[in-house]
């Protein structure tokens, strides 16, 4: 999605730069990636140093990176690309310091963002600038997982609904995946799912009915 620039020198900043071939080589199997991710992300000297910068924050895990490395391509190849494309910006010109795109990451990993949550943040970092946490926090976007407060909502999507309850102890599985969107619904969509899931199985497997 990116044309490679024909200045190299603005891919000097990490020394000589490796010839295209090489490097495409070289972060395939240095970081676990696939041809074609590789490829993408070393058609341009500008993203493959934004993406080598990232993935430095993630050289101290136990994989030596390699996770960070699927994580930041995710993030590079997806809403990276298409809002860079669609502000017909340079990277040069993006707003988002490499360091941020695992912060954001981290965020969805630890559980205080959904997925979806993770793309409007980063969204108005990529306007904004802002760190991905102090977004997150102005926004508003963040997951609950806290047991105590999932369970409460929980709670009430199961008294609510109670055909959904007695479809999925007549063997509905299909009932639990409604249930999980209804206390996503009474959380304004912040539930953990997962917890949320879980919640609800754990509810809904001890009814005396079951």
């Amino acid at each position: 999605p990116f044309v490679i620039d024909a200045d190299w020198v603005s891919a000097i900043g990490r020394g000589m730069p490796d010839l295209p071939a090489a490097r495409r080589a070289r972060v395939e199997a240095e970081y676990g990636l696939s041809p074609y991710e590789a490829g993408l992300l070393t058609a341009s000297p500008e993203l493959a140093d934004y993406f080598e910068r990232a993935v430095d924050f993630g050289r101290e895990s136990e994989d030596g990176g390699r996770q960070a490395a699927k994580s930041v391509s995710n993030w590079l190849l997806g809403e990276f690309s298409r809002l860079v494309n669609s502000a017909g910006i340079k990277i040069s010109e993006v707003r988002v310091p490499p360091a941020q795109i695992l912060a954001l990451q981290d965020l969805v990993d630890n559980g205080t963002l959904s997925s979806s949550m993770a793309k409007a943040v980063f969204a108005e970092m990529f306007e904004s600038g802002q760190p991905a946490s102090e977004v997150a926090k102005a926004l508003g976007m963040v997951q609950i997982s806290d047991v105590a407060a999932v369970q409460a909502a929980v709670d009430q999507a199961v008294d609510s609904n109670p055909k959904a309850v007695a479809d999925y102890l007549g063997g509905k599985e299909t009932a639990l995946r409604f249930l999980v969107g209804q206390v996503m619904r009474v959380t304004g969509g912040k539930a953990n799912p997962k917890v949320a899931a879980d919640l609800l199985q754990k509810r809904l497997d001890s009814n005396p009915d079951r």
